[in-house]
């Protein structure tokens, strides 16, 4: 049996494959390394993988893509939190832009793309990774992003930027003022996860004026800035991967002609195409 694991900065999904391909799914609360240490990890697994049927001795392989792990010290973290689960496991710790650039391009080049809570890209030569525009985080970057949707959301309503009835909604929904919103947002443990939530508003009212100004403004600096920094990106398909290219699909269209693009495939996660590539193996 081996596991496949895809980590956001809000969840983990956990695909457990046996030998017939059977798969059974766990879902656990994200741990991103750059805000949890390797024990905090394991307190956080030993209560959700509490009383799971699982035979952890018989996991031979684990193979894990994860938000934050980029290097080499985020990675250990990772491991050494998981060897403790699964003890007869080779364990792979890798970033999840590879999860995203394998599930998308498969073994051809192309760029992918992931817009999710966070925001990444690489160009993929359908074997590795060969370029990589930095991924600045929440307080520099993530473009496009759930997180940067939201951010902006927050930024319309507190420049009083929303039509009223807009304004209205927003405050009626979320139980808020401008001075609480402020407040939420600088004492939040994790502020891109929070202001990643408002991008819920922005899908149910996407049929407004200013949140259609709003999404399109955000999607042209996404590509401006990362997707327009690779060679040949106008002659390659476009990928991409996540909760927010999914449900905003039309508009990343709108966005990829704009900057004369084709866009590829639309996944909302990458799980069923890495179980294929991992059982390949």
């Amino acid at each position: 049996m081996f596991v496949v694991a895809d980590m956001g900065s809000t969840k983990t999904d956990w695909s457990f494959v046996d030998k017939d391909k059977k798969v059974s799914v766990l879902k656990t609360q994200g741990f991103n390394p750059y805000f949890y240490s390797s024990e905090d990890i394991k307190l956080l697994l030993e209560s959700e993988f509490a009383d799971k049927n699982i035979d952890w001795n018989a996991i031979t392989a684990v193979y894990f893509y994860g938000s934050g792990c980029g290097n080499e010290e985020k990675c250990n973290i990772v491991k050494n939190a998981l060897k403790i689960f699964f003890p007869n496991a080779e364990l792979q710790v890798t970033h999840d832009l590879l999860a995203s650039a394998r599930a998308l391009c498969g073994h051809s080049k192309g760029i992918a793309c992931i817009l999710g809570t966070g925001a990444n890209t690489c160009l993929f030569d359908g074997e590795k990774i060969v370029a990589n525009v930095t991924s600045a985080g929440f307080l520099l970057g993530d473009e496009g992003s759930g997180a940067d949707l939201g951010r902006e959301l927050i930024k319309y309503y507190l420049y009083q930027e929303l039509p009223q009835d807009l304004e209205k909604a927003f405050e009626s929904e979320y139980k808020i003022n401008r001075k609480s919103l402020v407040s939420d947002v600088y004492s939040t443990k994790h502020p891109n996860a929070y202001c990643a939530t408002y991008s819920k508003f922005i899908s149910k009212h996407k049929e407004n004026a200013a949140i259609q100004k709003l999404i399109a403004e955000r999607f042209d600096e996404f590509f401006k800035r990362h997707v327009s920094k690779y060679e040949g990106y106008q002659h390659l398909p476009i990928n991409f991967i996540g909760s927010v290219a999914f449900h905003f699909s039309e508009e990343l269209k709108n966005a990829a002609q704009k900057h004369h693009c084709t866009l590829g495939i639309i996944l909302q996660t990458p799980m069923e195409k890495l179980i294929d590539f991992h059982y390949g193996l």
